[in-house]
């Protein structure tokens, strides 16, 4: 998925969140603008770091969406973890051990 395909799904979950919240009188229709008026402030992303460290910041500002942001970060966290483990299994098949150790232990120091 490229960012821009991520930043309209983001979109539709606050968008969905938000009328959830509205619906089970969770949250108030000026908080449920502002959240909204506030992600489109963000806009626009550049990279998936920065929509992470975004949506972070909003998380924080919006409990109501800090599940977005965590929700996110588990997908780039498992990404990651997945990426790490297909380049281990690549140098293992390859017969480079000493290249496999040095990923994962890159991975562990950036989890």
């Amino acid at each position: 998925m490229d960012i821009q395909q991520e930043v309209e799904a983001v979109k539709k979950e606050l968008t969905d969140l938000i009328i959830q919240h509205l619906k089970e009188n969770k949250m108030e229709a000026d908080k449920a603008r502002e959240l909204g008026s506030d992600f489109l402030d963000i806009l626009p992303i550049e990279n998936h770091q920065d929509l992470l460290n975004k949506l972070k910041e909003l998380g924080q500002k919006y409990p109501e969406a800090q599940s977005v942001y965590v929700e996110r970060l588990g997908q780039a966290i498992n990404q990651q973890t997945e990426q790490a483990l297909n380049g281990m299994r690549d140098a293992i098949a390859q017969g480079n051990i000493d290249h496999a150790i040095h990923v994962a232990k890159t991975m562990s120091q950036g989890v």
